[in-house]
């Protein structure tokens, strides 16, 4: 059985389940609205972990879901910054 059927299961037993009220939990706490989308992503381990240079502010969020704020931390979806250093050719 996929991660995905499984959360299927656990989510089907509904809202007062306790392992149901874990998943919300664990959401809240990373700032994510609790719902069945955002706890699948943590479940299934899409959540991510960025931190902004500039104001120094954490998030937590789907880079594949969430483009507008992955441009605005300068990354892509595949956790590269989007500017490259430039690479000077070794000297001979």
């Amino acid at each position: 059985m996929s991660r995905w059927e499984t959360f299927d299961r656990i989510w089907a037993k509904g809202k007062q389940n306790k392992m149901v009220q874990r998943l919300m939990e664990k959401c809240k706490i990373r700032g994510l609205e609790p719902t069945e989308d955002n706890c699948r992503d943590y479940w299934m381990g899409y959540i991510r972990y960025y931190k902004d240079a500039y104001s120094g502010m954490d998030y937590h969020v789907n880079p594949r879901k969430n483009k507008i704020l992955m441009k605005s931390l300068k990354r892509n979806k595949y956790d590269n910054k989007r500017r490259k250093k430039s690479r000077r050719k070794p000297s001979r």
